[in-house]
């Protein structure tokens, strides 16, 4: 017997070399996947992150599951962006934790606004753009942001906060510097690009660049407004059309053949989106060829 349990404290030990457990600080939730890169990036594996909205989900139309109401409910704090896209579905998530600590990103964010129609409602009206990532400049920011609130919540990361939070700015500062170097050798025409969904208006906001878009108010264009849409892109020199994981090309493919152009898939919610905007950077150098 006691052979058999020095045998099991071996076995026990041997696996934890193999899988060491991570204990973790404490665990942050955040709405989308970009977000919670920002935040891995700051804090590492000192803390557990929860995504509350997948990969691949609309988070317009997003429904909770079961188990990730379960991992909110774990959670210390929860990022909120500000912009509001949580606002139907927050309560659910506030309902089995309501004593969570709820932080807003958006202190100093410059916001832009756009044009929605909900599905209930005719009338459209505007909201904010909530697609603030697709900028560096204002990752800057929201970095800074979180890195604020993990220092007042754990003293003791103090050190690794700030060292992975300077290594991180540096990584979007080599980003920003990319998308200036482009911007600058590019024409007028050369810089307007045409999405599906307005996921990048912020990004051309913030370095000068055009986006076209062919989603109108939350709905696919009707055939007088894809007519205006071919005309705009021919007159821009339009090459490739740009959609997102999960929406209708339908739209996309027809600009794009009378364009005699190409329809490109480009994630903006990816959790590695500094390569959604390299791949849409590429592809604006490319066709300026």
């Amino acid at each position: 017997l006691l052979h058999s349990k020095r045998n099991m404290k071996q076995v026990v030990a041997f696996l934890l070399l193999l899988f060491p457990l991570t204990v973790y600080s404490f665990t942050a939730a955040v709405t989308l996947s970009p977000y919670a890169k920002i935040l891995s990036k700051i804090a590492g594996d000192r803390i557990s992150v929860v995504t509350l909205v997948p990969n691949g989900a609309d988070p317009h139309t997003f429904e909770p599951k079961p188990s990730t109401l379960r991992d909110f409910s774990r959670a210390s704090i929860y990022f909120t962006d500000g912009s509001g896209l949580d606002k139907n579905w927050l309560p659910r998530f506030k309902g089995v934790h309501s004593t969570i600590k709820i932080v807003s990103l958006d202190e100093g964010i410059q916001w832009k606004k756009e044009k929605t129609v909900h599905s209930h409602a005719s009338h459209s009206q505007e909201t904010l753009d909530p697609h603030l990532w697709t900028s560096p400049k204002n990752v800057k920011i929201i970095a800074s942001n979180m890195l604020n609130v993990l220092l007042e919540l754990d003293s003791a990361g103090r050190n690794l906060y700030k060292k992975n939070y300077e290594l991180y700015l540096k990584e979007l500062d080599l980003l920003s510097k990319e998308i200036e170097t482009l911007a600058k050798s590019l024409s007028e025409k050369e810089k307007t690009f045409m999405v599906f969904h307005p996921s990048f208006g912020y990004f051309a906001r913030d370095y000068g660049f055009k986006q076209l878009c062919i989603e109108s108010e939350g709905k696919e264009p009707k055939p007088r407004d894809l007519q205006h849409l071919i005309q705009e892109a021919k007159a821009a020199n339009v090459k490739t059309v740009f959609v997102m994981p999960n929406f209708s090309r339908r739209a996309a493919e027809t600009i794009a053949k009378s364009i005699q152009g190409n329809v490109e898939v480009i994630d903006p919610l990816a959790y590695e989106f500094e390569s959604s905007l390299r791949i849409l950077l590429q592809t604006l150098k490319r066709n300026a060829k």
